[in-house]
C-alpha cells in the first residue's frame, strides 16, 4: 500500500457515513461510548446502526446487530471493519483517549501479525482546539491500518528499539492488556507501548488523524507526536452540517454555522481510571 494507506480507506467512507459519525459523536454531553460497523457496498463504505454504552464500556450481541444492519439494505459478507467514539470522560477531554486502547486493538495487532492479514480500525473523539480567539470543540477520527506482518513489526521495532523478534511475536492477549500502575502509567507484561505503536505506524503512513467538522470529506490535521497535546489550531471551516448541543450539567448552544461546541472543557493529560475497560462486541 502507498505511504497515504490510511487516507484511501479513508476516501471510502460515503459523505452520508460521515454525517452519521458526527451525529453519533455531537452530544457529548451523553458521556457514551457508541460503535457500529463499517460495510463495503458498491466500493464504497457505509455504516450500519449505532450502538450505545457508558463512559467506558459498551457491550453489542453480534447476531442483533446484524439483524438491525441487514435493515440497511447491509449483510454480513459485505462486514469489513468497527468504528467507535470514545467520549468526554467526566465532562473533561482525557487526551489519552484520543488513541486506542489496548483493549481496542491488541486482538487485531495478534491476528494481522499471525495471519499476515489486513485490518483497519476507527475511533472518534472531542478534540479542543482554538479559532478565532475562542476554544470550541471538534470531532476528530483517527485511522488506524495494520496492513500486514512485515509493517506492524516494523512499526514495533520502532516504537521499540530494544524489542527483539522473539518478543514481538510472543505479544499475546495474555501479556499484551495494560493495567493501571502504581505510578499512574498503563503498563502491561509484554513491555508493549500501544501509545508508541499509533504514533510509528503514523510515521509509516499507516495512522491518520481527520477533523470532521470541516467541508465534506474532513481536513487533515498533523497525526505524527500528538500524544498529550490539545493542539490550538486556528483553522477556518465552512459549514459542513451539523448543530451540536453540548452540556456541563445543562444544555447550551452551539455555533449553528459551523457544527462546535464553543463552551470549553477542562483538558486532562494523560487517562481516565476506565480507558481500558474491556469492550464486548467481538
Amino acid at each position: 500500500m502507498t505511504s497515504e494507506a490510511w487516507k484511501e480507506e479513508w476516501n471510502k467512507f460515503t459523505p452520508e457515513a460521515i454525517e452519521e459519525m458526527k451525529r453519533y459523536s455531537d452530544q457529548t454531553h451523553l458521556h457514551r461510548e457508541w460503535m457500529c460497523y463499517v460495510y463495503e457496498k458498491d466500493g464504497r463504505y457505509h455504516l450500519g446502526e449505532p450502538s450505545y454504552g457508558d463512559e467506558s464500556r459498551i457491550e453489542v450481541n453480534p447476531s442483533e446487530k446484524a439483524k438491525e444492519d441487514s435493515s440497511r439494505g447491509l449483510n454480513e459478507s459485505q462486514r469489513k471493519w468497527t468504528i467507535h467514539g470514545h467520549p468526554l470522560k467526566d465532562g473533561k477531554i482525557y487526551t489519552g483517549r484520543q488513541y486506542f486502547s489496548s483493549t481496542d486493538i491488541l486482538q487485531e495487532f495478534v491476528k494481522s501479525r499471525d495471519n499476515n492479514e489486513k485490518v483497519v480500525q476507527y475511533v472518534v473523539y472531542p478534540h479542543q482546539q482554538e479559532k478565532q480567539g475562542q476554544k470550541v470543540i471538534h470531532n476528530r477520527v483517527r485511522i488506524l491500518v495494520f496492513p500486514n506482518r512485515e509493517v506492524i513489526v516494523k512499526a514495533m521495532k520502532m516504537a521499540h528499539p530494544n524489542m527483539t523478534d522473539e518478543q514481538i511475536m510472543a505479544i499475546s492477549e495474555e501479556n499484551g492488556y495494560n493495567k493501571n500502575a502504581v505510578d499512574g502509567s498503563l503498563k502491561n507484561d509484554a513491555g508493549v507501548d500501544w501509545f508508541k505503536f499509533q504514533e510509528a505506524l503514523g510515521k509509516l503512513g499507516y495512522m491518520g488523524i481527520i477533523d470532521i467538522e470541516g467541508p465534506q470529506g474532513g481536513v487533515k490535521v498533523d497525526a505524527a507526536d500528538t500524544m498529550f497535546v490539545q493542539k490550538s489550531e486556528g483553522i477556518s471551516m465552512p459549514k459542513f452540517s451539523t448543530i451540536a448541543l453540548v452540556g456541563l450539567g445543562i444544555f447550551a448552544l452551539s455555533r449553528l454555522f459551523s457544527g462546535e461546541s464553543v463552551i470549553p472543557f477542562m483538558v486532562e493529560e494523560g487517562f481516565d481510571a476506565d480507558f481500558e475497560s474491556p469492550h464486548f462486541w467481538k
